[in-house]
């Protein structure tokens, strides 16, 4: 049931797309996204991005391969510092927010609770809520590349509930823990 639910929810996100100001494709790699996740969203309200998307992780010796869906939103700050290289225009966003919401499919992970656990005993594992900030470098008025730092909210929750531990073995305190990192590419349509 759970399921049906975020396919449906995938699927609305994607038909909201016509009425977006803009439609843009997103390309990925790293920042607890895959090693490359793919999505298709609209801008709306201006500044107001959503977009749902597909990633993959191969097989490596330590993991089985997994792939994901996810369903994104970004907050694109109106501010840009713009610039010019050998008579090229280029901007600087530096500072944008967003959250996703991620769904894992992977044999340890799990949407509905299997039967061999009591009813309450955990909370779903594939399903992650995933906070990020963005630093965006506008290449042209439709394309740019981003640098994207994700944190997890099971590594949020830990770490505040934790800030010790993490402060102890981990620099920048403590931060380098719990965030993880990648770049992409997004062009507007």
């Amino acid at each position: 049931m759970t399921i049906q639910r975020i396919a449906i929810l995938l699927l609305l996100t994607f038909g909201q797309v016509q009425g977006a100001n803009a439609v843009f494709m997103d390309l990925q790699s790293g920042s607890l996204m895959g090693m490359v996740h793919a999505s298709v969203g609209g801008t709306f309200a201006d500044n107001h991005h959503v977009s749902a998307g597909v990633g993959y992780v191969p097989k490596l010796d330590n993991h089985e391969e997994m792939s994901m869906v996810s369903l994104r939103y970004r907050y694109q700050n109106p501010y840009q510092f713009n610039f010019s290289v050998k008579d090229r225009d280029f901007g600087i966003s530096p500072v944008n927010f967003g959250m996703a919401v991620l769904v894992g499919s992977h044999k340890d992970l799990f949407v509905e609770l299997p039967d061999k656990y009591p009813s309450g005993y955990y909370n779903p594992t594939a399903i992650r809520l995933i906070f990020n900030y963005q630093s965006i470098l506008h290449l042209s008025e439709k394309t740019e590349v981003y640098f994207d730092i994700s944190v997890l909210d099971v590594g949020l929750i830990s770490y505040v509930r934790e800030p010790e531990f993490f402060m102890d073995n981990y620099d920048y305190l403590g931060l380098e823990g719990i965030t993880n990192w990648g770049f992409g590419m997004r062009h507007q349509f």
